[in-house]
């Protein structure tokens, strides 16, 4: 009896004592578990965010490093007023194409999307070449379209200047697509950067219709509506919040774009394709003034914030009002 209330006075011991006494089964846990993702977060995220905030209130360069003071609000309104910084006009060449290249890779994904929701012969195939383009890494997406587009030997002039329509040639000779006044070399490059990111649309959009309710179709078409009638009424609304979410990415994607552009033109021919990531590098890196690329990436952020805020209020409110 004696050995039974010691075990029952001992249990209750156990129990009684306060949570910092059990080991890690409190708060303590929650902490401990959550404490090297935060150290991760904070030296990825915050640390690198802060140190450039700062930058932009400094008179920081690569060639004379140990020469560096505080300007305060200089950096600003020099990158704001000053066209040597050509920040509105990268800024305004991202937006352009940002909004080029996600309309396009929208509307050709979307295409893919419902040829492959159709019940095909070799289906699984069809769906596994689909998204090839969006799997090849983007440096070799570049060299790919650069040579294809190369004024010399590319396959895109062999094919224009050996078109002929009747005896009617429009194009008889080949296309500077890197020179001249930059306008060639636009269309170069997101025409290779729709051809990466279309596959994304594709995969996306083609999840997005295989949860759309059959009922629904069936009971529009009973209702005498037409093949437009069904997507339109039917399928865009159930897919919308699907491309709030695909649009919103790639629009943020395509306005932080470097690698396909950098390695096909380098922000050439002059400025005609330099989006405000090869500002940043260009103003860092190659003009050493690393102060002013800070500014012009903070400046960035809070335009990225604004937009995609505005963005996904508009589509938010068109998905509430379906």
């Amino acid at each position: 009896m004696s050995l039974m209330n010691a075990r029952v006075r001992k249990s209750h011991t156990a129990t009684d004592r306060p949570y910092y006494g059990r080991g890690l089964n409190g708060p303590m846990l929650f902490w401990v578990l959550l404490a090297p993702s935060l150290i991760l977060f904070i030296g990825i995220i915050f640390y690198p965010l802060f140190n450039t905030f700062l930058l932009t209130f400094q008179s920081m360069n690569l060639a004379d490093p140990l020469d560096n003071s505080f300007v305060g609000l200089k950096n600003y309104i020099s990158v704001l007023t000053n066209p040597t910084w050509d920040f509105w006009g990268s800024a305004g060449f991202s937006v352009f194409f940002s909004i080029v290249v996600t309309v396009l890779s929208f509307l050709i994904g979307l295409l893919f999307a419902l040829i492959l929701n159709q019940r095909l012969r070799f289906q699984t195939l069809w769906r596994g070449l689909a998204l090839i383009p969006w799997v090849i890494p983007y440096v070799v997406v570049a060299y790919l379209f650069f040579y294809m587009f190369n004024s010399q030997y590319g396959i895109v002039n062999q094919l224009l200047t050996s078109f002929n329509l009747f005896g009617w040639h429009p194009i008889t000779a080949p296309l500077a697509w890197f020179g001249g006044n930059g306008n060639l070399a636009i269309v170069a490059v997101i025409f290779a950067t729709v051809w990466n990111k279309f596959p994304f649309f594709t995969l996306m959009l083609l999840a997005g219709l295989q949860t759309v309710q059959q009922e629904l179709l069936d009971a529009a078409t009973v209702d005498g509506a037409g093949l437009w009638a069904r997507f339109w009424h039917v399928t865009v609304p159930q897919l919308r919040g699907i491309i709030v979410v695909v649009t919103t990415l790639q629009l943020i994607w395509s306005l932080n774009e470097y690698t396909i552009i950098y390695s096909m033109t380098q922000g050439g021919p002059g400025n005609a394709t330099n989006n405000i990531i090869i500002n940043i590098y260009r103003t860092g890196f190659m003009n050493e003034d690393i102060s002013i690329a800070a500014t012009i990436g903070i400046l960035w952020l809070i335009i990225l914030l604004f937009f995609t805020n505005f963005y996904i209020r508009i589509m938010e409110g068109k998905a509430g009002g379906a």
